[in-house]
């Protein structure tokens, strides 16, 4: 959109909305990308940020939140300091993951700057900048129990955070709150927010564009393929439950298939395995 540009490569995806009133960005990638996503938000843009809205507490889509929001003035009242920071948005469980990191001696605890200065529980949190109407759609329990979408109306794109993510089958994380059920349920919750063009007018190039959490940017039919494969898997495998398979047996007979090609990977963060082991231990939980 003239206004909405997509930055790859900072960590998770990030989304820049441009206008009168300054720059929205939806996450601020790793801390170790920071500095260079600043330099191509400044491309973009010579308008300071006024705000930034994380999908989750994961550090790829939070870990920047220091650096790029220094360089902003917020759009609310900053309880962290002079306001010389831009405003960072996020549910209230983003403030309590970040803020609790360190107590376990896994990682050092979140330095103040990254954490948000602006939270909410609500259904939505609603606003109007740069003359359009947003949206910030809790959505926890997908991928995490803090992740938002955030949707610009006039522009109609809608950043997804790790609800979507097109590169692999969705990351599920039980130990932060996330779980298949609330997966399928966060995909059909972004279904329903596009418009979706009638028959005469398939050939125009107006439609609902999605920034995912990762991957490229894509369509209604794209969303509508990757819930349809989340929901099938779920459903193949809670059938194999329901005949008392173990988790091994669930696995040998590989729930998966048709999908591992484009989606699986046996190596790395987030192997077929792992996300199979989600999907069972959370409808073994469900009975």
């Amino acid at each position: 959109r003239p206004n909405v540009h997509v930055i790859f490569g900072a960590g998770g995806n990030v989304t820049v909305h441009v206008g009168e009133d300054g720059i929205v960005v939806v996450d601020s990638g790793s801390a170790a990308n920071a500095r260079a996503l600043l330099d191509a938000i400044k491309a973009i843009s010579s308008q300071p940020i006024r705000m930034i809205v994380n999908t989750s507490a994961d550090l790829d889509h939070v870990g920047g939140n220091a650096i790029v929001g220094a360089a902003g003035i917020g759009l609310s009242p900053d309880p962290f300091g002079d306001g010389n920071h831009a405003t960072v948005l996020a549910h209230e469980n983003v403030l309590l993951r970040l803020s609790a990191l360190g107590s376990s001696g896994a990682e050092s605890p979140a330095p103040t700057r990254m954490l948000p200065n602006d939270t909410f529980t609500s259904r939505y949190r609603s606003l109007y900048v740069n003359d359009e109407a947003v949206q910030v759609i809790r959505q926890t329990g997908a991928h995490s129990d803090s992740d938002v979408m955030v949707f610009f109306r006039k522009a109609d794109v809608i950043a997804t955070g790790d609800v979507l993510d097109l590169r692999q089958f969705p990351v599920i994380d039980p130990a932060k709150g996330g779980s298949i059920q609330g997966e399928i349920e966060g995909l059909n919750r972004l279904l329903t927010e596009f418009v979706v063009p009638g028959a005469p007018l398939v050939l125009k190039s107006g439609r609902t564009l999605v920034v995912p959490g990762h991957g490229y940017v894509s369509d209604y039919a794209e969303v509508v393929e990757y819930r349809d494969m989340v929901t099938v898997i779920k459903d193949t495998i809670q059938a194999l439950i329901d005949k008392g398979l173990t988790f091994e047996q669930v696995k040998a007979a590989n729930p998966t298939k048709g999908y591992r090609g484009r989606y699986g990977s046996d190596k790395g963060d987030w192997t077929t395995d792992k996300f199979v082991e989600a999907v069972y231990n959370g409808l073994s939980r469900k009975k």
